[in-house]
């Protein structure tokens, strides 16, 4: 029997109406069972600082037992970190070494150091091979670098490596289009080289194409991209000798002095902290008058910095929810007290992405969700059936954007391995999200 085409429409109105009710009622029910931020007890410190590093879609997390682990991947998937081409949400280990004590990640590479002070690295650079710097080539594994054990500090921009040695010399190697090594040159380099001959250098920083660094005597030091003419040697750019700390990221560079006093340069800083910026400026910008910042991380047009009294407070752009205030707030023209306190074990805002691992050994992520994957034309066509339905209704904005997360999301907590490496967790358990063992294949 032939439908009428009135009962068509009625019958395709019922469908519509109860795939909207039982998408509404699977997201409540979501939100019912999320968890709401919150921190647990501590774990035992572990053997090692945890640390994180992120760029535009791939994180690494060095765990308190020394292990690493990596997660994102969506146009390059995890091909700086993994033997071959994956992309995951949620963190899996590289490799088994339980000895690792610093990494550093980039677009490119990814670098580590080990407890004995050796240097490795892996991805699509090819560092540290002879010759001309190889692009294409990738190595799947940690490979070892040269046969120094004395590496302190490993930083990364967007294709170039930052690194300093114990006796206080300040090497580069990578992508140098801006003069972002320092040596002088715009050549590429694929072997750490030795910047000039000081050896007074004590913190390094590395934008996506600049660098900086502080010495021992407290001047600040800044060269690649980034000023009125590109710097291809470091140059000192300011005369104070009481700076304390640096944070960079991307295109942004925050700074702390030893009076308290928190400092912002940028080609962007006024969109990043339009209240004390009111035009382009290359020169270092004070952020307010207060004297009470202890920590200050940059991010992508945007920073988080944390007072004396532990709050912590977020300035800058919020277009992808990367300063986790809620979705009707798109810029913070000064410092907002960020309305969840925690202290973090470690922690990183990167580009898109904020990502805090807490004292308790769980990891929040908010802004845009790493390692979320290009929609599928059957989902686009979803996503623009609900636009339309949130336009008429904007009650349902949570609807969409579900790879955004507007406030701090649990992702994942230290798995049974790491916990039982703290003196906590079941006592037996089996990893079966290794990748990547390393090599020991030391190049001079």
């Amino acid at each position: 029997m032939n439908k009428s085409p009135g009962m068509k429409k009625w019958l395709t109105r019922c469908a519509i109406a109860a795939i909207l009710i039982l998408i509404v009622l699977l997201v409540f029910e979501h939100q019912l069972h999320a968890p709401g931020f919150s921190v647990g007890r501590p774990l035992p410190p572990g053997k090692v600082r945890p640390q994180l590093v992120t760029d535009w879609e791939t994180a690494v997390l060095l765990a308190p037992d020394g292990s690493l682990w990596a997660w994102g991947g969506t146009e390059f998937h995890l091909t700086n970190v993994f033997p071959h081409p994956v992309t995951s949400q949620v963190p899996l280990r590289i490799g088994s070494d339980s000895d690792w004590s610093q990494v550093a990640g980039g677009t490119m590479n990814t670098l580590a150091l080990k407890d004995d002070g050796s240097l490795w690295a892996w991805g699509r650079e090819g560092l540290g091979r002879s010759g001309p710097a190889n692009l294409t080539h990738h190595d799947g594994t940690p490979t070892r670098i040269g046969t120094e054990t004395n590496w302190a500090l490993i930083c990364s921009g967007f294709a170039h490596y930052l690194a300093l040695k114990n006796d206080g010399s300040l090497w580069a190697c990578g992508d140098n289009g801006q003069g972002q090594l320092g040596d002088g040159s715009t050549r590429i380099m694929s072997v750490l080289t030795m910047i000039g001959t000081a050896r007074d250098w004590r913190a390094i920083a590395a934008g996506s194409f600049d660098s900086f660094a502080l010495k021992s005597n407290g001047t600040l030091w800044g060269w690649g991209k980034g000023h009125i003419s590109n710097d291809l040697t470091p140059r000192q750019i300011d005369s104070g000798t009481n700076w304390l700390s640096i944070s960079a990221c991307l295109n942004t560079l925050m700074a702390r002095k030893t009076d308290g006093t928190l400092w912002l340069k940028s080609p962007n800083a006024m969109v990043i902290a339009s209240a004390f910026v009111h035009g382009p400026t290359e020169d270092l910008t004070q952020i307010g008058k207060d004297r009470d910042w202890t920590q200050v991380y940059a991010g992508f047009n945007s920073f988080f910095a944390r007072k004396k009294d532990g709050s912590w407070w977020v300035c800058g752009l919020n277009y992808e929810g990367q300063i986790g205030l809620g979705p009707n707030i798109t810029a913070v023209p000064s410092p907002q007290r960020f309305p969840f306190d925690f202290d973090p074990w470690a922690f990183a805002p990167g580009g898109q992405t904020t990502i805090l691992l807490g004292i308790d050994g769980k990891l929040w992520t908010w802004g845009k969700r790493l390692g979320a994957g290009q929609p599928s034309a059957a989902r686009l066509k979803i996503q623009a059936f609900l636009a339309a339905m949130v336009k008429r209704f904007p009650s349902l904005g949570f609807l969409i954007k579900s790879d955004i997360d507007q406030t701090p999301h649990l992702l994942w907590e230290l798995p049974p391995e790491v916990r039982r490496a703290l003196g906590t967790g079941p006592k037996s358990a089996t990893n079966n999200s290794t990748l990547g063992q390393p090599t020991d294949a030391s190049h001079e």
